[in-house]
């Protein structure tokens, strides 16, 4: 057989592999809206390494642990994001270092560790995923194997040094399939390749180096905003952002190397914040952990017996500006597994998250039901006893929009069971998932038995048959 024909039919059976693994409604869901509503493009979080509530939150005093106040300047800008946005006061990390608190903030797992993350739809970014969004990520710390995993694309510094960083860029396998993922991937690559240069720039350990750290991961981050608000609109994305000199100043360079840290941030987030604002996309401030001193001449700590206990590491910032997020301070006190379920909430997202043990905190002003059947069917939404939203031919559905103090009832009828109506009522004021299944002793399973699984599984036994003949034909010409 000629060569070239083999060449060109193995080439054309690639492609329409890759077509119908495309087409495959994996993902797919129907969109409502209950009430008009803005809507995020999508959502930046700043998990800033090693920063205590308590220095930035003015009505926090940060003390010493032999208990003496620490002086701290204003800080202006973190100030102003405070009074304009979703400001929750006391939000405590149950571990206080960074693959745990990294962990808790993405599962809303008070004892999440790394290997919680390889669990399935036990992330942020697993929900995210099954709703059709993308994940970014550039991280100098807080960047263990399962949390680069979950993303589409990351930057992260494996060295987790500011003399010598070692930023590699890494993506999934299906990454380089989708032109969004490969222009990301060519931005973070020219980041990566920028920061050596910038950091020499200014000597080893001086206050200019561990400020030149934190502005590159804000700059990059700033740089992939701007690209999907130019080139993909409609694609909607979280992009983590890890800044991790804050948390080494606390650790190398005393107390005022410290402040001095967050002095330097304080300056930089501006640019970050004005560009998520003006691309309409939400923006998150928080940390994995704070961190203590002994006195205002020592370093800091944040794991040990010594430090673990104090406010100034468990205590940690979480700062919201999103649409549909109005001005409030919230006082009640939460624990950092509660942000996770909110992110997601931020999103217009359900709480699909397997582990979490964490409960929304209410910033934002409506809620979100997302709605799954047995099977293909009409779903209904119901309040006061009347209809108020209808949609069909679909088995994933998602209301956007709803009335916090309203109660509603969301009714499904498949469309292979004729009359029969399954039907649920919502309690008010949080977000929520409701999965009807028709025999409630299988739930388990439930979700493998619903369409879209039924036609991937047919898609790839149909892959591997045209594959299997496809080579038998080959060995038979080759014999020939």
């Amino acid at each position: 057989m000629n060569k070239n024909k083999i060449s060109s039919g193995f080439f054309l059976f690639m492609v329409f592999m890759y077509c119908l693994c495309s087409v495959s409604p994996g993902s797919a869901y129907t969109e409502i809206m209950v009430d008009p509503i803005p809507v995020p493009a999508g959502l930046v979080i700043v998990i800033v390494d090693g920063l205590g509530a308590p220095y930035i939150y003015p009505e926090h005093i940060p003390h010493a642990l032999d208990g003496t106040p620490l002086d701290v300047p204003i800080f202006h800008n973190l100030s102003m994001l405070g009074n304009t946005g979703a400001k929750v006061s006391v939000v405590r990390a149950p571990q206080t270092y960074t693959e745990a608190g990294h962990s808790v903030l993405v599962t809303g797992d008070p004892k999440a560790l790394s290997k919680t993350l390889r669990m399935p739809m036990s992330t942020i970014y697993d929900v995210a995923h099954d709703y059709d969004h993308l994940a970014f990520g550039i991280m100098e710390k807080g960047d263990f194997a399962s949390m680069c995993d979950k993303h589409d694309v990351i930057v992260h510094d494996t060295s987790n040094s500011m003399n010598k960083p070692g930023m590699i860029v890494q993506s999934t396998s299906s990454a380089p399939y989708d032109p969004i993922c490969f222009d990301i991937k060519e931005i973070m690559q020219e980041q990566a390749l920028k920061l050596p240069a910038q950091l020499q720039e200014s000597k080893q350990a001086s206050q200019e180096r561990y400020d030149t750290y934190n502005r590159w991961a804000l700059t990059a981050a700033a740089e992939v905003v701007e690209h999907m608000a130019e080139e993909a609109p409609e694609q909607k994305y979280i992009l983590t952002v890890n800044v991790g000199a804050v948390d080494a100043a606390g650790h190398y360079r005393k107390y005022k190397g410290y402040i001095g840290t967050i002095q330097g941030l304080d300056k930089d987030i501006m640019s970050l914040y004005r560009t998520c604002t003006a691309n309409n996309v939400a923006f998150i401030f928080t940390a994995d952990h704070g961190m203590g001193f002994t006195s205002s001449d020592s370093k800091g700590g944040h794991q040990s017996d010594t430090y673990s206990g104090m406010d100034e590491t468990q205590m940690v910032p979480f700062l919201v500006h999103a649409p549909d997020v109005p001005a409030k301070v919230f006082y009640e006190a939460h624990g950092q597994e509660d942000i996770a379920p909110t992110v997601l909430s931020i999103l217009n997202l359900p709480n699909g998250l397997k582990n979490s043990r964490g409960c929304q905190i209410p910033v934002k002003a409506h809620t979100t039901l997302g709605v799954r059947g047995p099977s293909t069917g009409t779903v209904e939404l119901w309040s006061g006893g009347e209809t108020i939203q209808r949609a069909s031919n679909d088995d994933d559905y998602l209301f956007i929009g709803l009335d916090r103090e309203k109660r509603y009832v969301v009714k499904f009828i498949p469309d292979d069971t004729g009359s029969l109506i399954l039907e649920q009522e919502i309690e008010p004021g949080f977000d929520q998932i409701v999965v009807f299944t028709m025999d409630i002793t299988d739930s388990a399973g439930a979700d493998y038995q619903r369409p879209r699984y039924m036609i991937g599984a047919f898609l790839i036994i149909l892959i591997n048959l045209i594959g299997l003949l496809y080579i038998i034909r080959i060995l038979k010409s080759n014999d020939q």
